[in-house]
């Protein structure tokens, strides 16, 4: 794990927030659908442009990076959270797919989120390593044994997606121009989803 984490150490040196999301069993417009956007209207941006498109209506609706990635699906959030809220990892894994996703803001919080067959299996701030930090934290069985570098916690994130689904997090992604949809602030989209932001 410690050689997997070094290989990301990048991340660390780059003034990045983000939740990056894997989705497999599911297709570009499913995801998007899912995340609130509309499949039709994609523009090609970066990841910096993707956040500068947002930032006048920060709160109001953001800009996602979706795109396929092999046989899964990669939504990418500049400064967004929606692939942290458990109600979008039930839907994106609805009908037997699978979804992971890293989340980390400006503030230094953290969350790992995956859910299998619409149903959350983990939701924990890998701060804490495999400790319960509030009630309604999952703590899954993998993260056993695994030796998680609380100061290195962004390239311990990137290291999680590749070991839960195999996607080797390659740096040149924030600097592509790939498929981006607007989508809603998800605690506005599903504001009368009871227990949207719990597993």
């Amino acid at each position: 794990m410690r050689e997997l984490i070094e290989q990301y150490s990048w991340i660390e040196h780059l003034d990045v927030v983000m939740t990056a999301a894997v989705i497999e069993g599911s297709t570009e417009q499913e995801v998007v659908s899912v995340y609130g956007g509309d499949p039709s209207r994609s523009t090609m941006m970066t990841f910096s442009e993707a956040e500068d498109a947002g930032s006048e209506k920060f709160g109001e609706y953001f800009f996602c990076q979706i795109f396929p990635h092999g046989p899964d699906v990669v939504a990418l959030e500049n400064n967004g959270w929606s692939g942290s809220v458990p109600e979008i990892a039930r839907r994106a894994s609805a009908s037997g797919g699978r979804f992971f996703s890293v989340f980390w803001n400006a503030n230094s919080v953290f969350r790992i989120v995956q859910a299998v067959d619409g149903q959350v299996v983990a939701w924990f701030d890998p701060m804490h390593g495999g400790e319960r930090a509030g009630p309604a934290d999952l703590i899954p069985e993998w993260i056993n044994g695994l030796s998680l570098q609380a100061g290195h916690l962004r390239a311990t994130s990137l290291a999680l997606i590749e070991l839960q689904t195999g996607l080797a997090f390659d740096q040149r992604l924030l600097n592509t121009r790939l498929p981006t949809y607007r989508i809603p602030d998800p605690d506005v989209m599903l504001k009368d989803v009871e227990n949207a932001r719990l597993p």
